[in-house]
């Protein structure tokens, strides 16, 4: 019997926009690099030359420390200090472009169903957990979230830190939780939970589906494997 579901944020319950991007060309506004660095930057955190994002690349599936550690061989600064401005900028980014805050179907009906039928929800994110908690409450649905799982509070997926820390806390075995994403690390996050892939993210049905055999294109389709 499922108890629990843990949904990845990015891809998965939110967009994946043009936003991010477009936050990462601003950061580096502010920094001297010349465009030769620039690109080979790009290339190594997975933006593609079109402005897209490669799946399962650092930007789209990796933290805020990943980035600066790239960052740090390009730039002249000291790793944590990127560290910082990364995680503040992305903040102060969300905050002053709501719009790029979208949802991939109407998620706070879904959580209505969830919670009716007393199912838990978790949000288990490659996100600090500043940007996790305020898309939350820009979107007025924090208040269904029962645990955030940010790479600023546990080792960052598929590291199964977070994962014991929520077993732990509700009494639940892997068996009772379906894991919800658009990435690799999501399918393979949990060892012997239930896996399930969106198409609404970074990933694609070829890539997905070396995962798992449950595939559905947003969120909203996870009410079947209940």
């Amino acid at each position: 019997m499922i108890k629990a579901i843990l949904f990845d944020k990015d891809g998965t319950l939110l967009e994946y926009t043009e936003g991010w991007v477009d936050s990462i060309v601003e950061f580096l506004e502010e920094k001297t690099i010349d465009e030769g660095k620039k690109k080979k930057l790009f290339k190594e955190i997975g933006i593609r030359e079109d402005g897209g994002v490669e799946e399962n690349s650092i930007l789209s599936s990796e933290t805020a420390m990943d980035l600066a550690m790239i960052f740090s061989k390009y730039l002249d600064e000291d790793l944590r200090e990127i560290y910082k401005e990364i995680d503040d900028h992305l903040l102060n980014y969300l905050k002053e472009n709501n719009n790029f805050i979208r949802e991939t179907c109407d998620l706070k009906s879904l959580f209505e169903i969830l919670k009716s039928k007393e199912i838990l929800i978790g949000i288990f994110t490659s996100d600090n957990y500043r940007q996790a908690k305020y898309s939350m409450e820009y979107l007025n649905l924090d208040s269904f979230i029962d645990f955030y799982a940010a790479a600023d509070i546990y080792e960052k997926k598929p590291n199964n830190e977070s994962l014991e820390v929520f077993k732990e806390k509700y009494t639940l075995k892997d068996q009772e939780i379906i894991i919800v994403g658009d990435s690799r690390v999501d399918m393979v996050f949990g060892k012997d939970t239930m896996k399930v892939g969106v198409l609404c993210g970074t990933g694609s049905r070829e890539m997905l589906g070396k995962y798992t055999e449950n595939i559905i294109d947003n969120p909203s389709g996870i009410l079947k494997f209940l």
